[in-house]
């Protein structure tokens, strides 16, 4: 009997933890964490940048804001609707009322920018543990290295002259910083919001080193997305992007939506973290 009720204590404390660990966790693959209020701010329009804008423009016969406002408003649909499921989504697009409006404005007034190392994930599943140990340490070490090659690159005085090494950005996002948290806090109080998800920067470039490009027919533009997570008392709570190839003569932006907007959530919504 004795045995028996201290297995019926230990499954009680298993359950606790378990209840703990999912009310602070978002679970994308369950319906478990609902209760949670998500706001997502989408990008600012100065932060877009579209290397095939003017194709795009050509073959629609639109301005550049409009296709901006286009993705703008595309982007932010599929977002909210891959998070539907799982959390409660706040659409500041949804009803664009006066408060709506004064909320981005907010946000956007106190955002500024720079550039961070994204978090990479290994796949570590299918490892034995020796494998696991070994793979984390050399991530470990390549993260150092590249934290080292960053603070060696930034601009500094040398000889009364301002200098700075060129970086390699690809494994890096641009992260948003909040000047003044209390913009947060009271949006999260008024609005009943548990986390912020920032979309920084939505891009789709072309890799201009290649002498060749203009003669290739298989060349093809990176399209990112870029966004970071805050809390409601305005702390940071993680950041990363979302990355796919978009072939290069591609001028629908219709097709760039269908086609490769859906491999853009699957990746983000991988790598959310809430915590």
């Amino acid at each position: 009997m004795k045995m028996k009720r201290i297995i019926q204590i230990l499954l009680i404390l298993i359950s606790c933890v378990s209840m703990a660990y999912g009310q602070e966790y978002l679970d994308f693959n369950s319906r478990y964490n609902r209760q949670k209020r998500v706001l997502v701010v989408p990008f600012d329009e100065r932060i877009y940048f579209n290397d095939a804008t003017a194709e795009i423009a050509k073959r629609d016969g639109l301005t550049h804001d409009e296709i901006m406002e286009y993705f703008r408003y595309q982007l932010n649909l599929q977002l909210v609707n891959s998070l539907i499921d799982s959390c409660e989504v706040v659409d500041l697009f949804k009803d664009n009322t006066r408060e709506d409006e004064a909320d981005i404005s907010g946000l956007y007034t106190t955002m500024s920018y720079e550039l961070r190392l994204a978090e990479f994930e290994l796949d570590t599943e299918n490892m034995g543990a020796l494998a696991r140990k070994r793979a984390e340490k050399l991530e470990e070490a390549r993260r150092k290295q590249r934290e080292e090659e960053m603070k060696n690159a930034r601009p500094g005085i040398q000889n009364g002259e301002l200098v700075g090494r060129k970086q390699q950005t690809d494994d890096m996002y641009l992260h948003i910083i909040i000047g003044q948290p209390e913009v947060l806090k009271e949006i999260a109080s008024r609005r009943k919001v548990d986390y912020f998800l920032f979309v920084n920067q939505f891009d789709i470039k072309t890799d201009y080193r290649d002498p060749y490009i203009s003669g290739q027919r298989n060349v093809q533009r990176l399209m990112r997305v870029h966004f970071s997570i805050y809390n409601s008392n305005g702390e940071f709570v993680s950041g990363n992007y979302a990355s796919t190839k978009v072939p290069y003569y591609e001028d629908s932006k219709e097709r760039i939506v269908n086609q490769y907007f859906p491999e853009i959530m699957r990746q983000i919504l991988k790598k959310l973290k809430f915590q």
